[in-house]
């Protein structure tokens, strides 16, 4: 009897794991650029992960935390992100033209190292 399944979190793999969570961010979500000083821009695919009231009501304007998943596979290439997000980057929306920090560090989902996709709150 092979073991291996026994421990093998997810039935597929990681790979269509994240596959289909990048699948899901990308159709729900928008195109973005993680910035950061020293490093050229990365290219990323957003979702907002909850929206509050307030910017259902079109009042938007002032600055408050959100929160933003960020797929772990980068769109062009779908490899992951090298080097991980953290809070020293600033997500550059590209569809409201929003330049917002990201301040808690990374919240992953997934198995061990072998994340799916990043969760951060962010400010504008």
């Amino acid at each position: 009897m092979p073991t291996a399944a026994l421990y093998e979190p997810y039935p597929y793999g990681i790979q269509q794991s994240r596959q289909t969570w990048d699948d899901l961010i990308k159709r729900y979500g928008d195109l973005a650029i993680l910035r950061r000083s020293g490093l050229p821009d990365r290219w990323v695919s957003m979702m907002w992960a909850a929206i509050t009231p307030m910017e259902r009501l079109g009042m938007g304007q002032n600055p408050i935390d959100r929160k933003v998943l960020i797929s772990a596979l980068t769109p062009d290439t779908m490899l992951p992100l090298n080097p991980e997000p953290c809070e020293k980057d600033m997500l550059v929306t590209l569809a409201l033209d929003e330049h917002l920090k990201l301040f808690t560090p990374a919240g992953r989902a997934g198995p061990s190292r072998q994340q799916l996709y990043w969760r951060f709150s962010v400010r504008g």
